[in-house]
């Protein structure tokens, strides 16, 4: 192909030193459009390469990626989309066949429906839907069918597709990549030569029901431990094979069917940005109060710990590195955690000091506090009470979400203290009908750093004066329309403006201004 302005050109998609995973193809000057070119948009590739021959052919269609050429060729769309959640109910039974689907938005599979997916692929992006995950959900009398077929998230930053399972589930020959698939009381899968594997998921979490899975590879199993349950154990490791294997093995009261046959769960070997945080790999057990655990000497992703009704401490819960635990009759000794610590805390309140990787699911009138401690993902649910750190930080995840059924119907809380959050919460977080209360602290001091007393903070319309140790407090009701939003904060001293700030709900406290 010629080297002039506006020839085509077709180039690999990385250095020369790494290897491609693709093509880049464009126009002069490198890298143009091929709007003013006439190179269609859908055909098939082959290339010469001299010494070397003919490369194999390759179709492609660009059609529904936006391609735009000078081409009057017309190239068929590939792909369905679906705009919108999308309802099956009553007796409906919807087939997806040997097509393409973009759905964006959920998918409720109610009543007795079927949704039926064969041969197909189906990609789940968000649409509007305010969570980063984006479900299928089945009913208790419906079904869902997966043969042979694809499903994954969209393209979108921040998009996990996810199944809640209450009612009958088939996977056969269908290398999915779901972040997670939840089984609950009732519900029934069954899953053959099948994956469940995504880049930072694919949990089996089971708390219920009948699973069997058969000559197949998920990212996780996720177990849960009923009350009054047992679980005994030392030295587990992930990247474990089984061949064949029950939960009662592991579990012997569980109140629930997990049988895996020939099957294969990833070892947590996540490196880099992935090696901890809220990701998916190996074991994850969720133990409810009344469980009585014995873990020892075991490698674990995460371990959730739930508090309902109840006043406990924690402390010294790290990630790497062995950790203890003992709260109830829940007793853990020597755990690697890699992934992170996740606690659910019910109107109860409990106190955490020196941790890190903290996942915190408050709800109720819960009262937290954090000392020393790091949280890497915060998903409040129903949440009206009060969190209060001490020299804490939260970086990477959260979700505040009111009116959203299977998530959260309302969250209305105060978060208080020293906090400092990381820039990757702003670009994560995820905001919707939900209201929180932060309160802050403001030290005013002089050019020497000595205290300013009887300061005047200005914020909103409203004055607040500064103690003996030049401290005052204000707070600040954010919700998902201002919480971004710039507020400038000045600081007055004998009727002259010494310091001002710009802050939102993101600002590092204690605010510290000056002379």
């Amino acid at each position: 192909m010629g080297e002039e302005s506006g020839s085509i050109i077709v180039r690999p998609n990385a250095p020369l030193d790494q290897p491609p995973d693709g093509l880049i193809i464009g126009s002069l000057p490198w890298v143009s459009g091929l709007d003013l070119v006439d190179f269609p948009c859908c055909g098939v590739l082959q290339f010469s390469v001299p010494e070397m021959g003919v490369t194999n052919a390759f179709q492609y269609n660009l059609r529904d990626a936006g391609c735009l050429t000078a081409s009057t060729k017309i190239c068929p769309f590939e792909w369905t989309v679906q705009e919108g959640d999308w309802v099956i109910e009553g007796t409906e039974v919807n087939n997806i066949e040997n097509t393409k689907v973009i759905q964006k938005g959920k998918i409720f599979v109610r009543d007795s429906a079927t949704l039926i997916i064969k041969n197909s692929e189906l990609r789940m992006e968000r649409g509007s839907t305010p969570t980063i995950h984006v479900y299928i959900f089945v009913d208790p009398d419906a079904t869902l069918i997966i043969d042979n077929s694809l499903i994954y998230p969209g393209p979108e930053s921040g998009s996990l597709a996810c199944v809640i399972n209450h009612g009958t589930t088939s996977m056969i020959d269908s290398p999915t990549s779901i972040h997670y698939f939840d089984m609950s009381d009732g519900a029934t899968l069954m899953m053959e030569n099948s994956e469940m594997i995504y880049e930072i998921g694919g949990l089996l979490q089971v708390a219920g029901g009948n699973t069997t899975v058969t000559n197949s590879t998920i990212g996780a199993l996720g177990l849960s431990v009923p009350a009054g349950a047992h679980l005994t154990a030392t030295d587990l490791k992930s990247g474990t094979y089984f061949d064949h294997w029950k939960v009662q093995d592991l579990i012997p009261d569980a109140n629930y069917n997990l049988t895996l046959d020939k099957v294969t769960v990833l070892k947590d070997d996540f490196t880099g940005e992935l090696e901890h945080g809220p990701f998916e790999r190996g074991w994850i057990f969720f133990l409810d109060p009344d469980s009585h655990v014995r873990l020892s000497d075991s490698e674990l992703r995460k371990v959730f710990i739930e508090v309902r009704n109840d006043t406990a401490e924690f402390e010294n819960l790290k990630i790497g590195e062995p950790s203890s635990l003992k709260y109830r009759d829940i007793i853990l000794e020597n755990i690697v955690v890699e992934g992170e610590w996740p606690f659910t805390i019910i109107d109860a309140n409990v106190t955490i000091t020196d941790s890190n990787y903290l996942f915190l699911q408050p709800s109720g009138s819960s009262t937290i506090k954090l000392v020393n401690s790091h949280i890497v993902e915060f998903i409040p649910r129903a949440f009206s009470g009060t969190i209060i750190f001490k020299n804490g930080s939260w970086s990477n995840a959260g979700e505040i979400i009111g009116d959203v059924q299977y998530h959260s119907k309302s969250n209305n809380f105060t978060i208080s203290g020293s906090l400092k959050i990381d820039d990757s919460v702003r670009t994560n977080l995820q905001w919707k009908n939900a209201q929180v209360i932060r309160e802050f602290d403001v030290i005013l001091t002089d050019s020497q750093g000595n205290p300013i007393n009887s300061g005047v903070i200005k914020i909103d319309g409203e004055e607040y004066i500064t103690d003996e140790t030049g401290l005052t407090k204000f707070s600040l009701v954010f919700n998902d329309t201002n919480y971004n939003q710039p507020i400038i904060l000045e600081a007055w001293y004998l009727e002259k403006l010494i310091d001002q700030q710009v802050i939102d709900f993101f600002a590092e406290t204690p605010i510290r201004l000056n002379q």
